[in-house]
């Protein structure tokens, strides 16, 4: 029993971490409003869920890519490839990118979103495509890293960039 749990956790681990950006999210939000803190729901929400539903999903991700190429490749439904070892370094700049906008502000997440919401329709694309072509219906092609990873979360991020605008415009010194 305690196998398929991990097993599942560690297929999963992205939605965790989606997860873990919303307990945080809600902790802080929780934190701000007994502090009597004006804050944007939405900019807590999306900033927690770069860092935690974006950069470090995907440094475990590019770890995967990178380190363990037999077994993620099995998993998504390909066979071993120097791919593997050049999209675990995008992975990597996305998490950077990602992690780094949690304490940068405005600017800087919506640079994250942008490169993070490219990267996962070309994802989610190319998944699409081995579906369609070679009917790959491996989990890491057609499970939840599309449905969620590449579809649902990118959405979401889109989401929360633009309802945090207004609270940045009102914000803005201009």
């Amino acid at each position: 029993m305690a196998v398929v749990v991990t097993t599942a956790i560690a297929q999963n681990f992205g939605i965790v971490l989606f997860i873990v950006a919303i307990i945080v999210a809600a902790a802080k939000l929780r934190r701000a409003r007994l502090d009597r803190r004006v804050t944007s729901w939405a900019y807590v929400f999306w900033g927690e869920i770069l860092f935690y539903g974006v950069g470090l999903a995907m440094l475990y991700a590019g770890i995967f890519h990178a380190f363990f190429q037999s077994m993620t490749a099995k998993g998504i439904g390909w066979t071993p490839s120097p791919f593997e070892w050049e999209l675990a370094w995008a992975e990597f700049g996305v998490a950077i990118v990602a992690v780094v906008a949690l304490w940068r502000g405005y600017e800087m997440r919506l640079a994250a979103t942008i490169v993070f919401v490219t990267f996962s329709i070309g994802a989610a694309i190319q998944h699409v495509n081995q579906i369609r072509c070679c009917h790959n219906y491996a989990p890491g092609n057609a499970g939840p890293i599309l449905w969620f990873g590449d579809i649902a979360l990118p959405l979401i991020v889109v989401i929360l960039t633009v309802l945090s605008r207004e609270a940045y415009e009102r914000k803005a010194p201009w």
